[in-house]
């Protein structure tokens, strides 16, 4: 990955990369002798998503954070639309929030309508203290069937107006 320097974009017939490769780096990566792993994107991915929703700025985001967790990311959520998930641990159990951001007006405020999204399918990393057999949907006043499988617990929720608390036991 490499540097590109700025160019005009307008008027669209002089909009192109005067230099189209460059040597100057747009992402460093290392990996440690200790196994640690180390990301240096010299550029602002992170703002330019939030304030223009590039696709491909989140993409490369994620799969940095990805990579430096080595995937040890202890939670998974698969499904159509933006969703903002918090995930606690309590004595016991987990708890899940999921907050349903997809709206007609995504990325504007405020949000006046709701979409609803699902179904959602959904991974957690169980710890000790929590079997992951069974899940409840506060919200929606549901109990979702939860199958564990190698320290995960899965399950799938159904649908989503604008938000659903699990607990995880």
């Amino acid at each position: 990955m490499s540097f590109v320097p700025a160019f005009p974009i307008y008027p669209p017939e002089t909009a192109w990369m005067r230099e189209p490769k460059t040597n100057i780096p747009g992402l460093i990566a290392h990996s440690s002798a200790g196994g640690g792993r180390i990301a240096f994107l010299p550029a602002d991915c992170d703002r330019r998503f939030a304030r223009d929703n590039l696709p491909d700025h989140g993409n490369l985001l994620a799969n940095l954070v990805r990579w430096a967790a080595k995937g040890a990311i202890p939670l998974s959520v698969e499904g159509a639309g933006l969703i903002d998930c918090h995930l606690y641990h309590q004595p016991g159990r987990l708890i899940l929030h999921l907050v349903n951001l997809t709206s007609a007006g995504t990325w504007r405020q405020p949000v006046d309508e709701l979409i609803p999204i699902g179904p959602l399918h959904v991974r957690v990393k169980l710890p000790a203290d929590v079997s992951g057999k069974r899940a409840r949907l506060l919200v929606s006043g549901k109990a979702v069937s939860a199958s564990t499988v190698a320290g995960w617990s899965r399950f799938e929720v159904k649908s989503i107006l604008d938000h659903e608390v699990t607990v995880i036991v």
